[in-house]
């Protein structure tokens, strides 16, 4: 067995720590990098917080909450309710339900 003096160890455990620091130092770099161009408005290659996003028009109203039998519900200025049950990815879902209130008392 090979056997190593305490000052090679400490030599051995120096590199080893410089080698961290340097592999730290560089990978803090590359996010600050990456951190820059999102908020100037580069695209980058960084993964996006959503992976799917789907479009609800604002006349649709304030969102009234979700269940698994109904799905999505929102209601707009006039009472109407919209309920979306499928949210495809980038595009304004299909209203698989709409109530719309009358003036009738009926």
């Amino acid at each position: 067995m090979r056997r190593f003096s305490v000052r090679q160890m400490l030599m051995r455990l120096a590199a080893t720590a410089l080698l961290i620091l340097a592999l730290a130092s560089t990978s803090a770099k590359i996010n600050l990098s990456a951190s820059n161009d999102a908020r100037a408005g580069v695209a980058t290659t960084a993964p996006q917080d959503s992976q799917c996003v789907s479009i609800v028009p604002k006349a649709w109203g304030q969102y009234r909450g979700g269940s698994a039998q109904s799905g999505l519900s929102f209601e707009d200025s006039n009472g109407t309710l919209r309920f979306v049950t499928n949210l495809p990815c980038g595009a304004v879902p299909i209203v698989a339900l709409e109530i719309r209130r009358t003036g009738n008392s009926n």
